[in-house]
């Protein structure tokens, strides 16, 4: 069995307004959770993208990293911890809504050439065999379906929701990853974690004095205590629990072939 884990954090982006403080710290703290406290990830198979080093090339650049030569029995952990959005989509017939749900990479200006869409996302993991154990968290604002508001200096909680970025309307991009032939609405195989509802903001946080993002400090705290014994799709109800419990307006997701299966092999 292969394991190889990428890790994306990112505090610092180009406009300061867009600033956050614990997406770095959620990264570490799933490394040490899986390499250290558990030993189930090899950290020389762990690759790590943080601010400047994050942006959209370098993370389709890993990210095929991540899938090469994956094969049944293999363990796969991609966790994104940055700014989160929605975009008018490409492909309005196969969204209710008209949008698609973006990462915001560290080089992201409301461009489609800079932002990452859901429909990207599916391209790339369509081709995961089966029998690979992928599991992908994603914390940031408008999670869901992927198949944080500006700086608040003094405040306890902001948001990893991007601003400031002309998004460029309904219109078909040469330069995007995209093949509009291979898009794929089958269900993910693997398991998409993700913090929030697609119409939710997902909370930047102060919790136990150091920055987290909420949804990755309850979750991992939740996998530590039963995610030996539980599915993910359980463990993500307690996450719930535990927002809910600590003030967090935000319903963190389950979805995916995996999601009925624990966190590890």
């Amino acid at each position: 069995m292969n394991t190889k884990a990428l890790l994306v954090g990112i505090n610092k982006y180009p406009d300061p307004r867009n600033s956050l403080r614990g997406c770095i710290n959620d990264i570490l703290d799933m490394e040490y959770f899986i390499s250290e406290k558990n030993k189930v990830y090899n950290k020389g198979q762990i690759n790590k993208l943080t601010d400047q080093h994050a942006t959209k090339k370098e993370i389709v650049n890993q990210l095929k990293w991540l899938l090469e030569g994956a094969q049944a029995g293999d363990q796969l952990l991609f966790h994104y911890s940055g700014h989160g959005a929605q975009a008018a989509s490409l492909h309005p017939h196969m969204e209710t809504d008209g949008l698609d749900e973006i990462i915001c990479p560290y080089d992201y200006d409301g461009s489609n050439e800079t932002m990452f869409r859901d429909k990207e996302f599916a391209s790339l993991f369509a081709g995961i065999p089966k029998g690979v154990h992928f599991v992908w968290i994603s914390d940031s604002c408008h999670a869901e379906d992927l198949s944080r508001d500006p700086k608040m200096e003094n405040e306890a909680v902001a948001f990893r929701n991007f601003i400031g970025a002309k998004v460029e309307r309904s219109q078909q991009h040469n330069h995007s990853i995209i093949n509009p032939l291979t898009i794929t609405t089958t269900p993910l195989n693997g398991a998409l974690l993700s913090a929030c509802a697609s119409d939710q903001l997902s909370a930047d946080a102060i919790i136990n004095n150091r920055f987290n993002g909420a949804f990755t400090h309850y979750l991992i705290q939740n996998l530590m205590e039963y995610g030996a014994t539980k599915p993910m799709e359980l463990i993500v109800q307690l996450v719930n629990k535990d927002l809910d419990t600590f003030g967090y307006d935000q319903d963190a997701q389950s979805e995916g072939l995996l999601a009925k299966q624990t966190f590890f092999l």
